[in-house]
């Protein structure tokens, strides 16, 4: 009994995690492979549809902050990469944060919103030839990041390998979720899970 009870405190967050990384990779899977659009009116099953709403939300928010925060420096690539660097620091910083403080549930949570981030920055990369995305504020298609990006580099005729390429960190960062306990066992093996919710403000 006490075996299983250490493996639950130590496994717990990560099978909460398996069912959203699955719906998640397969949105953005779907979104590259097929339809572009399928990314956008994907139907979120059951209880994940407000939480993965949430954190869309706030994901493109930070994006759009992006482009406002590197605009100040006054060069264009960097102003057009500020929304997709923006969305990839953010949860970057809080995983660096969380694991040097040793909060693995909320290091687990980084790295899934870290790979969820790299997935939706993987589809819009996708759409960056046909532009079939519509952009926030009908903004027209001659606004979209990442065909200009790749246009100004020349490597627009490599857009799906470009994409499948962020898909795949995004998809290492999943993994990296699921087995946290794992890749750092030595502070998973002190984790004790009520004081983990107290520090991710959970504690009920």
């Amino acid at each position: 009994m006490e075996s299983v009870i250490k493996f639950l405190k130590k496994w717990t967050f990560s099978l909460v995690l398996i069912f959203p990384i699955v719906v998640v990779t397969h949105q953005f899977w779907l979104a590259i492979a097929r339809n572009i659009l399928m990314a956008v009116n994907y139907s979120y099953p059951g209880l994940l549809s407000p939480l993965l709403f949430v954190l869309d939300t706030v994901t493109l928010i930070i994006h759009e902050g992006g482009h406002t925060i590197f605009g100040l420096f006054q060069w264009r690539f960097l102003t057009i990469l500020g929304g997709s660097l923006l969305q990839l620091l953010i949860p970057f910083l809080i995983l660096a944060s969380a694991w040097w403080n040793r909060q693995q549930l909320l290091t687990q949570f980084a790295w899934f919103w870290l790979g969820f981030s790299w997935m939706d920055t993987a589809a819009y990369c996708a759409d960056a030839k046909y532009r079939d995305l519509p952009l926030i504020g009908n903004l027209p298609k001659s606004a979209h990041d990442f065909n200009n990006m790749l246009s100004m580099t020349g490597l627009i005729d490599h857009y799906r390998t470009i994409a499948w390429f962020l898909f795949a960190i995004g998809f290492l960062c999943f993994l990296a979720a699921l087995l946290w306990p794992l890749i750092d066992k030595e502070k998973a093996d002190l984790v004790d899970l009520s004081d983990q919710l107290e520090k991710a403000g959970l504690d009920i």
